[in-house]
């Protein structure tokens, strides 16, 4: 079970690795926007890693001029954002939120 307070299980699953390529506003996969500053981005991409999820991550550290396609989706300044092959996003999401969104979509 995977908490707010990101207490991982030591026995979870070898983290599966981010695809570093650019993204779509509906992208074919789900797209990650955040940098690694970011302390609920981190905790977002360990939920995706753990549950052996694929994502792109756009890194807006690396790249702050993608922040632009980040709040033109969510019409928010704020990250990390995840952004569904469906086109639906979520902000800042909780752990139980996010896992909710990825049991809903199959992922």
């Amino acid at each position: 079970m995977i908490s707010d307070s990101l207490a991982i299980d030591v026995l979870a699953a070898p983290r599966a690795a981010a695809v570093d390529t650019p993204s779509i506003a509906r992208p074919q996969q789900l797209t990650v926007y955040g940098a690694e500053w970011c302390r609920d981005c981190r905790r977002s991409k360990a939920v995706l890693d753990i549950r052996r999820v694929k994502y792109v991550y756009v890194d807006l550290a690396a790249d702050p001029t993608r922040a632009d396609e980040a709040e033109a989706l969510t019409g928010r300044k704020t990250i990390p954002v995840l952004v569904f092959p469906d086109g639906s996003q979520l902000v800042e999401p909780t752990n139980a939120e996010l896992c909710a969104k990825l049991d809903r979509a199959g992922l």
